[in-house]
């Protein structure tokens, strides 16, 4: 029987070359990373030239300006050029619509044409990192299964037969789900895509808005890039070590191998975790990543050797209905595969995912003005956003369940927006009262317009029970403001919070500083904009990945599975508006003391 040492050498030396198949392919993403760098670097820089006035600052308004018949003629021929690219290159289908739609828009803002032309750089990018990441852990699973289970027959001195890998089961190994947000490797490439296109967005219109320079602009782009260069770096060696880890078990499971010894790369930069788990021995059939298995974290070195406690020979020999056959000590792997295993030898042929939608397709929708069409929205958590074709601005709360709760004469309504003085804050709290005592008694939502420096009221519009669409007074109103200078309150007759469509005000309107709920039962809530500038197009850039965030994590939450529909979907939005606050630079806050046992809150 060979000893620990034996093992903990080959197997150790097995890993490795396993984990280092990926330093190729990361300076390959390395290289493409930079090119996709560089041609936005230069599209941002024609862009200055083009339209900068003579301080060289493009403004938000000029970049809102509609390009002139030779600019759209030029943005067609570069849109057709990219639709050429991507026939080559294998670009999701959804993106290759949308540069459809667009080739035969008639009317194209010069600051639409410029986020087309980096989402292009980041959808070709990210074909490319989904294509070559499949290739490698294919490699991985399938070199380390062989490999492992040349290892072990080698060791032990005898083979058996063993289990072939096709393609069909390797497409099933790698697509299965392995983190703890339930998802797997191409998922994830496609969800920090749509990061990536969100914050490109929101970085540049933020630029135009505060009136950065060329170099400005192209140092805060290359700057997010460059974290999201490091974020595939780690996903490669993540990947890899798991489906390194992976194979090794498969090899266990098919030669009979019951249990394991965890073994640890002991130095300097070894975690607590593996030091603790480095040396023990646990059932192959009990194995679980994260917990007693690598990886356990993220750069893990660890591994695992096999661990027999009797003479495995005879149990081989014993166990197996088909022939054995000696393995010689000095056979090299060569050797042994086109004898034992000639598929080893063979090239990996992996489908590339070509969606990341459930094979029952969930409906979608549309975020009013945004770019990504199609996002799917899980059917259990149907948000109240409307879709391009009815969106009206102004709020709205979800109708469901009770519709008018009763007004709460005890609660003080009072909302502690911040940088407003004690005399503006009470009239706020009145105001809120006020709102929540008449909506009471009319059934409806009202809402009220305030100067946030003076607190007297601007204007007031009343809705349905559940509704109130603005005027065009006072969009007009709100699109003349200042910056950050007006507070928009409103009734929420079921008494809800705050809510998503409700919050994307702050990204429609920039003169809206802040926008509060307040519910007839005395709950208050609010999203205040505190110092960002973000607009709608950035708001609506972000917002598809975070539903997406949102969807993976809760559908693996065992308390969201147990909630009502209506709770459900109030949880959801909840989320998605943390997430999109923290995004955007927000400030939420809420205060349901006074709902007291209010089950829903």
């Amino acid at each position: 029987m060979k000893s620990v040492a034996y093992w903990s050498k080959r197997m150790e030396q097995l890993n490795e070359s396993l984990l280092d198949k990926g330093v190729p392919f990361t300076k390959a993403m390395n290289k493409e990373y930079r090119k996709a760098q560089i041609s936005i670097q230069t599209d941002v820089n024609n862009f200055y030239q083009r339209f900068a006035d003579n301080n060289g600052i493009v403004s938000l308004s000029a970049a809102k300006q509609v390009l002139k018949a030779g600019e759209l003629k030029e943005f067609k021929w570069t849109v057709e050029d990219y639709i050429a690219r991507g026939k080559e290159n294998a670009i999701d289908q959804r993106w290759m619509k949308e540069l459809e739609n667009a080739s035969i828009r008639v009317r194209v803002t010069r600051l639409e044409s410029i986020q087309l032309q980096m989402k292009q750089h980041v959808e070709e990018l990210s074909a490319k990192r989904l294509a070559g990441t499949t290739e490698l852990l294919g490699n991985v699973y399938k070199d380390g299964y062989y490999r492992s289970v040349f290892e072990l027959e080698k060791g032990i001195g005898i083979g058996a037969s063993f289990a072939k890998i096709d393609k069909r089961q390797l497409e099933a190994i790698l697509s299965a789900p392995w983190a703890p947000d339930g998802s797997n490797f191409s998922q994830r490439i496609w969800t920090d895509r749509v990061k990536l296109t969100g914050t490109l967005r929101n970085i540049f219109t933020q630029g135009l808005i505060r009136g950065d320079t060329s170099k400005q602009m192209v140092e805060q782009l290359m700057e997010r890039f460059d974290v999201s260069r490091k974020n595939a770096e780690r996903l490669i060696l993540t990947e890899s070590a798991y489906f390194a880890g992976q194979s090794r078990i498969a090899g266990y499971k098919e030669l009979g191998v019951e249990q394991y010894r965890y073994t640890a790369t002991l130095d300097s930069r070894t975690s607590i975790t593996c030091r603790d788990l480095d040396g023990k021995v646990f059932d192959v059939e009990d194995a679980q990543v994260n917990v007693n298995y690598p990886p356990m974290h993220g750069h893990c070195r660890s591994t695992t050797i096999p661990h027999y406690e009797d003479n495995i020979k005879e149990r081989v020999a014993r166990d197996e209905d088909g022939k054995t056959y000696k393995v010689p000590e000095d056979i090299n792997y060569n050797d042994w595969a086109e004898k034992y295993a000639p598929e080893a030898t063979e090239t990996v042929t992996v489908e590339t995912p070509t969606k990341q939608a459930p094979e029952t397709p969930l409906p979608t929708i549309e975020i009013p003005g945004g770019p990504t069409k199609d996002i799917p929205i899980p059917q259990q958590q149907s948000m109240s956003l409307p879709t391009m074709d009815d969106f009206e601005a102004g709020v709205e709360e979800p109708r469901r369940g009770v519709v008018n709760r009763k007004y709460n004469p005890r609660a003080s309504y009072f909302a502690d927006l911040p940088n407003l003085s004690d005399d503006v804050l009470e009239k706020v709290s009145d105001v809120n009262r006020e709102v929540a005592r008449s909506g009471y008694k009319e059934a409806k939502e009202i809402l009220v317009m305030l100067d946030k420096t003076t607190g007297e009221e601007i204007a007031r519009l009343s809705g349905s029970v559940n509704k109130v669409t603005f005027s065009k007074e006072v969009d007009q109103k709100l699109r003349k403001a200042s910056p950050r200078s007006v507070i928009l309150t409103h009734n929420h007759p079921r008494g809800t919070r705050v809510n998503v469509k409700d919050s994307m005000n702050l990204g429609d309107y920039l003169s809206i500083d802040t926008v509060v709920a307040t519910g007839h039962n005395g709950g208050i809530s609010f999203v205040n904009a505190a110092k960002s500038t973000a607009d709608g197009v950035a708001l609506r850039s972000v917002l598809p990945g975070i539903f997406l965030e949102i969807n993976a994590v809760l559908q693996k939450d065992k308390k969201y599975a147990t909630m009502s529909k209506t709770a459900q979907d109030e949880y959801f939005d909840y989320q998605v508006l943390l997430r999109l606050a923290k995004e955007m630079g927000w400030v939420y806050e809420e205060d349901f003391t006074a709902t007291k046992t209010d089950p829903r809150i």
